[in-house]
């Protein structure tokens, strides 16, 4: 290296981070944005230091100084324009306030709820080992052999059994909506 070459110094990496005119901080970098940019002039120092050839008529200080700057506008442009492909989150116009989406998931979820807590209140008009029978087999999940083993009696009569309580109780719920029976 030519020792006449100026040195870099930490303070003059100030002016090539205001050529890139920071003027308002990206979304990312919302705290601590401009200590970024000083961290990649800092890099960008470095590398001018290291690819610097005196031979090519440029100082050190002059090339440091357009490495620096071509890095900084380089970071600076994907930053922003990644926060520029973001939009706003829709507000209500009349509001103002944040509009909320449904969560189709959410739905299916409070849907089901609301059938579980059905089913158990129309199962309570039963009598009461239909109403076990029926909460057996629709809201704990257990089959028709599992429910006949507990029962100690066939698979057939409790599926005949069955049939009878889920029938009954698609009633009860048809009613309960205000539909009517086919």
């Amino acid at each position: 290296m030519n020792n006449t070459n100026r040195a870099f110094r930490v303070h003059e990496f100030p002016p090539a981070v205001a050529r890139c005119q920071p003027q308002y901080a990206p979304r990312p970098y919302a705290d601590n944005w401009r200590e970024e940019l000083y961290h990649e002039a800092v890099v960008a120092a470095w590398e001018a230091y290291q690819t610097h050839d005196p031979d090519q008529g440029a100082s050190l200080y002059g090339w440091g100084m357009r490495v620096i700057g071509q890095r900084l506008q380089a970071f600076c442009d994907s930053v922003w324009g990644a926060a520029k492909r973001e939009c706003e989150y829709p507000c209500d116009e009349e509001t103002g306030e944040p509009v909320e989406f449904p969560d189709p998931n959410a739905f299916e979820a409070v849907e089901g709820r609301i059938f579980v807590c059905a089913v158990q209140q129309a199962l309570q008009n039963f009598a009461p080992q239909d109403a076990q029978v029926g909460a057996w087999y629709l809201l704990e999940g257990l089959n028709e052999q599992a429910i006949a083993a507990r029962l100690g009696v066939s698979q057939p009569a409790v599926s005949k059994r069955l049939k009878r309580i889920l029938a009954e109780l698609r009633r009860e719920l048809r009613a309960e909506n205000g539909e009517k029976s086919p």
